[in-house]
C-alpha cells in the first residue's frame, strides 16, 4: 500500500490538479503594457485638458472682471447663448455614459426596498448583474454551436506524450510521499530500507501508472463527454457568471469596449450639432416659445442620440453597399458586426481564461453529482491497478492485511492516500506545465476563435446586442428625462 500512486476514491475530492484533467488560465496572455500606455495616454490627454480648461476659465475670468457693467452684461448674455451646444455636448455625453453605467452598477441592489430579491423596486440594481442568468445563457447560446466541446479537447491529446512530459513531477511526489509515510509508521524500517530498493519501488509505480493511463484518460473523455451526465458548457459558464457577476460584467463590457465608447463619443458629437441648432433656433423664439423650446428638444435630443448611436453599432447586421449615380462607394454595417474577426479573437481568449481551465472545470463537476461518482470510481479503480501491479495481487489482498491487521492496512493506506493527496493538489509547476500541453494539443483557443469568425452576421450580433436590448428602454428614456431637466435649467440662466 505504501506504493499506491493516486488518491483513492475518497481522497479524489482533495486534488484539484493533477494530470489526468489538467488545464490553465488561458492560451494567451493579455498585452498588458500596450494596455498600460493606452491609459496612460488617456489620463495624460485628459491631464492636458483640464489645465487647459482651468487656464482659460482664469484667464476669461480676469479679462471679464475688467470690463465695463455694460459691456459685461452684453458679454454675460452672449456666453450663455454660446453654451447652449457646449451643455447640449457635456449633457448628451453624460447621460450616455450614465445610462451605460447603469446597465452593468451596481453589483448589489441599492435602495429602500425591492420585490422578492428581483433587483427591482425603490434602488437599483444594474441590468446585467440583475439579469445574470439570462444574459449569460443568451450570449453564450448563440456561440455555442460553433465552440468545441469536452471530446474534441480530450481527444486530441496525446495521453502517452502528457504522462511523459509530467513523469518527473508524478515521480518526485510518489517518491516524496513515501518516504513521509515510511518515516512515520515505520522509522525503524525506513532508516535500513536501501536508498536503491527504494527508488526501485517508485519507479515501479510510476510505470504502472503509466501503463494504465491511456485507458483512464479514455475513460474520462467518456464519462466527461456523455450526453446523459457529461459536461455541459453552457450550464458551467452559466454557473460561474451567475456567481460572479462582476466576471460577467468585465466580459461584456471588454466584448464591447470600442462599440461602448463610440456610442459615447457619437452622442456628444451629435449633442453639439444639435445644441447649434438649438441656439440658431432659441434666437428667433419669443419668451414663451423659449421657455418650452430647451427642455422640449432637450427631452427628444436625449432620446434620439440614445436610440441611434445604439442603432450604429448593430444595424444594418449584413454589408449594404452605398452607391450614388449607380457607382459603389462603400459598404455600411454595424460597427460591431464589422469587427467580427477582432471580437471573435477577444471572445475565444476570454472563455479560455476564464471557463476553460482546470480549477473551474473541477468547481463545477463537483455540482453534478452522478458525473462527479463515475469519474471517481474510474479513478479508484485506476487506483487498485496500480497497487496490484506495483505490489501484486497477493501481497495487497491477502499477506499485508493479515500481517498488520485489516483495521492497520487501511489506516496506512489512507495516510498515504491522504499525503499523496496534499503533495498532487501543491504541484502547481505540473498543473502549469499540464495545462499548456492539453491546451496546445487542443487548440482551444484558435479553433474556437477561427469557428467564431465564421459565425453568420445575424447569429454574431447576438453575443453583445441583447445586453443592450434588454431593458433598452431605459437607457433611451433615460437620456430624455435628462435632456428636459438640463433644458429647464437653461431656460432658468439664460432667463436670470
Amino acid at each position: 500500500p505504501l506504493l499506491n500512486s493516486a488518491p483513492s476514491c475518497s481522497d479524489l475530492d482533495d486534488v484539484e490538479a493533477s494530470a489526468s484533467l489538467g488545464g490553465s488560465s488561458g492560451v494567451l496572455e493579455t498585452d498588458r503594457n500596450g494596455k498600460s500606455s493606452a491609459r496612460l495616454r488617456d489620463w495624460m490627454r485628459g491631464l492636458a485638458f483640464l489645465v487647459l480648461s482651468i487656464a482659460a476659465g482664469v484667464a476669461g475670468t480676469e479679462w471679464y472682471c475688467r470690463l465695463p457693467p455694460d459691456q459685461a452684461a452684453v458679454v454675460r448674455q452672449q456666453a450663455l447663448l454660446a453654451s447652449i451646444p457646449i451643455v447640449a455636448l457635456f449633457f448628451t455625453w453624460f447621460h450616455i455614459w450614465l445610462a451605460i453605467q447603469m446597465m452593468f452598477r451596481p453589483l448589489n441592489f441599492i435602495g429602500l426596498w425591492q420585490y422578492q430579491n428581483t433587483g427591482v423596486g425603490i434602488g437599483w440594481q444594474g441590468v446585467v448583474p440583475r439579469k445574470s442568468r439570462k444574459m449569460a445563457k443568451t450570449a453564450y447560446a448563440c456561440a455555442r454551436p460553433y465552440l468545441l466541446g469536452p471530446r474534441d479537447w480530450l481527444t486530441r491529446v496525446d495521453p502517452h506524450e502528457l504522462l511523459d512530459r509530467v513523469r518527473p513531477y508524478i515521480f518526485t511526489i510518489v517518491r516524496s510521499s513515501l518516504d513521509e509515510v515510511c518515516s512515520r509508521r515505520f522509522p525503524k524500517v525506513d532508516r535500513h530500507l536501501p536508498p536503491a530498493v527504494r527508488e526501485e519501488l517508485v519507479l515501479s509505480a510510476v510505470d504502472n501508472i503509466e501503463e494504465g493511463f491511456a485507458d483512464l484518460w479514455s475513460q474520462f473523455a467518456d464519462l466527461l463527454s456523455d450526453k446523459a451526465i457529461g459536461i455541459d458548457n453552457d450550464g458551467m459558464i452559466v454557473t460561474v457568471f451567475t456567481q460572479n457577476v462582476a466576471l460577467l460584467n468585465s466580459f461584456f463590457l471588454k466584448l464591447g469596449d470600442r462599440e461602448i465608447k463610440f456610442i459615447e463619443r457619437c452622442g456628444a458629437a451629435l449633442g453639439f450639432v444639435c445644441g447649434c441648432v438649438q441656439l440658431v433656433a432659441y434666437n428667433h423664439l419669443d419668451a414663451l416659445g423659449q421657455a418650452i423650446f430647451l427642455p422640449l428638444t432637450g427631452f427628444f435630443l436625449g432620446i434620439f442620440s440614445n436610440w441611434l448611436a445604439i442603432k450604429v453599432c448593430f444595424k444594418p447586421v449584413t454589408p449594404r453597399p452605398v452607391r450614388i449615380c449607380g457607382r459603389h462607394l462603400f459598404n455600411i454595417q454595424g460597427l460591431f458586426l464589422r469587427r467580427q474577426k477582432d471580437v471573435a479573437v477577444l471572445y475565444s481568449r476570454m472563455l479560455c481564461d476564464h471557463f476553460f481551465d482546470f480549477h473551474k472545470v473541477v468547481a463545477y463537476l463537483r455540482t453534478q453529482p452522478e458525473l462527479w461518482k463515475q469519474l471517481k470510481l474510474a479513478y479508484a479503480a485506476h487506483n487498485a491497478h496500480v497497487m496490484n501491479k506495483t505490489l501484486g495481487k497477493a501481497v495487497t489482498t491477502c499477506f499485508v492485511p493479515i500481517v498488520l491487521g485489516r483495521q492497520e492496512f487501511k489506516s496506512i493506506e489512507d495516510d498515504l492516500q491522504t499525503t499523496l493527496a496534499t503533495k498532487l493538489s501543491e504541484a502547481d509547476e505540473m498543473h502549469r506545465l499540464a495545462g499548456k500541453i492539453i491546451q496546445a494539443a487542443s487548440d482551444i483557443f484558435s479553433s474556437n476563435a477561427a469557428s467564431i469568425q465564421r459565425m453568420p452576421p445575424a447569429e454574431f450580433e447576438n453575443l453583445l446586442h441583447p445586453v443592450f436590448q434588454e431593458d433598452e428602454w431605459i437607457l433611451i428614456l433615460l437620456g430624455g428625462v435628462l435632456g428636459a431637466i438640463v433644458g429647464f435649467a437653461q431656460v432658468h440662466f439664460l432667463s436670470s
